[in-house]
């Protein structure tokens, strides 16, 4: 059992636990909550799956839309606040949205492979307008390196912090 009056071990508990949870909240920050909101299945209407994307400055809800190769696909979209546009270039698709109204996109069936597909604004709105994606997911792609690298520079972090909470433990002074 650990002794957690021991200076090493509650130094290196301590700092541990706010490494990971600065990891943590900073993950959340770099993707946000809305990543975790994912439209999944879509509704279906005549064997179309059917999407409804709310946009807004500057950004799209839900973040992730997920689809099967092979899906028919249809996205209901509406502009919550100014122009916009709502753009997956690998589907050919690319809407011109007007504050308030509902633009709904053709019939599209997804030939695409497996993957992680980008969704952007194509209309300038601000400066904001960079930021603006999300995203469609065919299929079960699987993690990317992208995905990985801020848990792995995490687990980085933790182990310098454990390392050097124990040479800075190591190196103190015997009490008297």
């Amino acid at each position: 059992m650990l002794d957690l009056r021991r200076p090493l071990v509650r130094s290196v508990l301590l700092t541990t636990a706010a490494v990971a949870l600065l990891g943590a909240l900073t993950i959340w920050t770099v993707d946000g909550p809305q990543a975790l909101i994912s439209a999944s299945p879509g509704a279906r209407r005549d064997g179309v799956k059917e999407f409804s994307i709310r946009v807004y400055a500057w950004g799209f809800s839900p973040k992730v839309i997920r689809v099967d190769p092979g899906d028919t696909v249809r996205f209901r979209v509406v502009s919550d606040d100014i122009q916009h546009g709502f753009a997956i270039n690998e589907l050919g698709l690319n809407l011109q949205l007007v504050s308030g109204r509902e633009v709904r996109s053709p019939d599209v069936k997804v030939t695409l492979p497996p993957g992680k597909y980008p969704i952007q604004c194509s209309t300038f709105c601000g400066l904001g307008h960079p930021s603006m994606k999300a995203s469609l997911v065919v299929g079960n792609p699987g993690p990317t390196p992208a995905a990985t690298v801020p848990w792995i520079a995490s687990l980085l972090a933790l182990a310098a912090a454990g390392s050097f909470a124990a040479l800075a433990a190591g190196r103190r002074e015997p009490g008297p």
